[in-house]
């Protein structure tokens, strides 16, 4: 509803922006006065009924009290161009909704309203899905989502969340109009379509005003401080733990708590089993010993007149005495404890991993959750669509469902938005009226893999070619000479549509570059496919939370190795007429690519196999995999470090990080040495 003007009003209002710019251009500038001369003019706004420029003056002057000195710059700034406006008998208005004003700013929250507002937020975003997935009345869905979306604004506004604040009041102004069924359907559309911005306001606000800008999103190595991922009240404060007698509650703060112990158990047994091996050797060194005074007590020979006194070859022999007890006591012990370190390790393991269980969810459910989203996106927007599902039984940690749940939840909907056609146009292609969504969930060693598929009219790579140049986003000779993949990446860009058009759910272009942001930080990928007319596919790949793995010990360049055992198809002898195997050591660092002895093939689940040289192989070992330091995490293609019995560190390679180098050196067998920079040099 547009706001009445009263032209005297106005021109006060102009009066009052003149006289107090001068105050806000002073140099230096006085912090108090600015302040209180931006929270005057805030009010005098607001009683103008110029309320946009009033929100852009508080938010200002928020800053300016908190000690931002470019605020006041900013500030004048705004005063001039109000000034300007207001003089030429213009309103003054910001950018349109859902573009964020210039002067709107990720806020610092307090943290001791922190955790209780994210809760908040995540309570009402799983009221809004469950809104969308509605199957009833839409105008009763749109008046739902409306309460929850006015409920945020007002939790928002009151710890100083501003871009939530300012999106949940743009978006509640489209959500009121919805009075009849068809502006219902339309503002729930919307509303699916923006879903994504809401959760990456409250993760990442940085990122999703930049992606509202249509401004690129900072890589995840760059300096922007990556949030923590929200939580869902409805399934990360608590784990369930099923007993004779029912069923409890526990805190899965609790869990994480018990886990982290283990850990801290399982390095002192990795330290007491290296003091074992240690002791075993000292063993070796007395029992060494003893033969060599047992020889040279035979040598010598019994007690002469003019050979050695009696009384030393007495010592000597007590000597050999005093170490066959010692080093046949010290090795009962070593068997004892042995067998005791044996028991505990194997305690330690069943331990962490009935903990870890206890935090597992099948992928069912989150898919369950997906697909209900889906399905009401589909009969709002008169399309036929049937979700399979496959894979439903793979477990991975509630967090990691959690973070994974918006960005495939988005993927999907953009599967009803862009791919799938309406029935008719569907028979007239000769496909069935109903179109298919395919969810599927396959782990494979360190790795979960989901993918969203369709059988929709995929996308038109020369339409994106052409979309590319048109707004600039490469250059026509660039365009022309890319493949269908670096075409496909385009997508992810802020803004990037191939509709000449924004309708209410698709061709905005925030969809894919948010979801893409949220894998990112979760150091996975996200990979698209299409075949035009016939269907996309997004792929996410994920590393899975580090913790105990069978692996592969190899050696290669005099360092060892861990490999992913599930991914250790085959260790075989190379041949001098097949060059075409690069040297694990040439794929890790700038090293000489020579002909390995042995060839180890790797397998990988929905990719081609490869293989690399390797010069010994060693035995499989179930071992912890802990997390890598951000630095070690840019320095090559590995998964994790593990610690070894003696306290040395092995590094655990990422065979699916590894896999373009591997290929990229075996196809260019002439190259003897590897292309790949130093680590020293990174």
């Amino acid at each position: 509803m547009s706001e009445v003007v009263d032209p005297e009003l106005t021109r006060l209002l102009i009066l009052e922006l003149r006289r107090h710019l001068p105050a806000l251009e002073k140099k230096p500038p006085n912090l108090e006065v600015c302040r209180r001369t931006l929270h005057a003019l805030k009010g005098s706004a607001g009683l103008a009924g110029e309320s946009e420029l009033a929100a852009s003056l508080q938010r200002l002057e928020r800053r300016v009290r908190e000690g931002e000195i470019p605020a006041i710059v900013e500030a004048s700034h705004l005063v001039s161009r109000a000034v300007d406006r207001l003089s030429s008998g213009r309103r003054f208005s910001g950018s349109a909704w859902p573009e964020p004003p210039s002067d709107l700013r990720p806020s610092t929250l307090d943290p001791l309203v922190r955790t209780q507002y994210t809760d908040e937020i995540s309570d009402r975003l799983r009221e809004i899905d469950a809104a969308l997935a509605f199957a009833g009345d839409p105008v009763d869905a749109a008046m739902a989502a409306f309460r929850h979306v006015h409920t945020m604004k007002g939790a928002a506004s009151a710890v100083g969340d501003e871009p939530m604040s300012w999106f949940c009041h743009g978006l509640e102004e489209h959500l009121k109009r919805a009075t009849v069924r068809e502006t219902a359907v339309a503002a729930l559309q919307e509303l699916g379509g923006f879903r994504a911005v809401l959760g990456a306001l409250l993760d990442d606000p940085e990122a999703a005003l930049r992606t509202l800008r249509g401004l690129p999103i900072p890589s995840r190595h760059s300096t922007v401080p990556v949030p923590r991922a929200s939580q869902r009240p409805e399934e990360e404060p608590r784990s369930t733990i099923a007993v004779d007698d029912g069923t409890i509650r526990v805190e899965a703060q609790s869990i994480d708590r018990l886990l982290d112990r283990f850990v801290v158990i399982g390095l002192a047994r990795e330290r007491i089993s290296g003091q074992l091996e240690r002791s075993r050797g000292r063993v070796q060194r007395m029992r060494r010993m003893r033969a060599d005074l047992s020889e040279a007590l035979r040598l010598i020979g019994p007690p002469r007149p003019w050979g050695a006194p009696a009384a030393a070859l007495k010592r000597i022999d007590s000597a050999i005495s005093t170490l066959t007890d010692v080093s046949d006591e010290t090795e009962r012990s070593i068997g004892d404890m042995r067998g005791g370190d044996l028991v505990l390790k194997d305690s330690v393991s069943d331990a962490r991993s009935e903990l870890s269980a206890m935090r597992q969810t099948p992928v069912g459910q989150m898919f369950a959750r997906i697909a209900s989203a889906v399905e009401a996106e589909a009969r709002r927007s008169r399309r036929e669509v049937v979700v399979r599902i496959e894979g439903a039984d793979e477990t991975i940690d509630r967090r990691l469902a959690e973070m994974l749940l918006e960005p495939c939840l988005q993927m999907a909907r953009n599967s009803v938005a862009h791919g799938i056609e309406p029935p008719q146009a569907r028979l007239q292609l000769g496909k069935p009226a109903t179109g298919t969504i395919t969810l599927s969930a396959r782990k494979g060693g360190s790795r979960l893999t989901l993918t969203i598929s369709d059988d929709g009219q995929g996308v038109d790579v020369a339409a994106v070619r052409k979309r590319a140049v048109d707004v600039g986003a490469v250059a026509p000779a660039l365009a022309d000479a890319a493949d269908d993949n670096t075409l496909l990446a385009l997508l992810f860009l802020p803004g990037f549509s191939t509709r000449e058009t924004s309708d209410l759910l698709a061709g905005r272009g925030i969809g894919l570059d948010i979801a893409l942001g949220s894998i990112q930080r979760l150091r996975g990928a996200l990979r698209l496919s299409s075949r035009h007319g016939e269907g996309f596919a997004a792929r996410v790949e994920v590393p899975i939370e580090t913790g105990l793995v069978s692996v592969l010990w190899v050696g290669a360049g005099g360092d060892e190795y861990a490999v992913p055992a599930a991914n250790a198809r085959a260790v075989r002898k190379t041949e001098a007429a097949d060059p075409r195997v690069p040297h694990l050591s040439a794929c890790l660092e700038a090293r000489t690519n020579d002909l390995a002895p042995l060839a180890l093939d790797i397998g990988m689940y929905d990719d081609p196999p490869y293989a690399v040289g390797i010069d010994s192989v060693g035995r499989t070992e179930k071992v912890l995999v802990r997390p890598l330091t951000p630095l070690l995490a840019t320095m090559g293609p590995y998964a994790g470090a593990i610690v070894r019995e003696d306290g040395s560190l092995r590094l655990a390679i990422d065979v699916y990080a590894l896999a373009p180098r591997a290929r990229a050196l075996g196809a260019v067998p002439e190259a003897r040495t590897s292309v790949f920079p130093l680590r020293d040099e990174l």
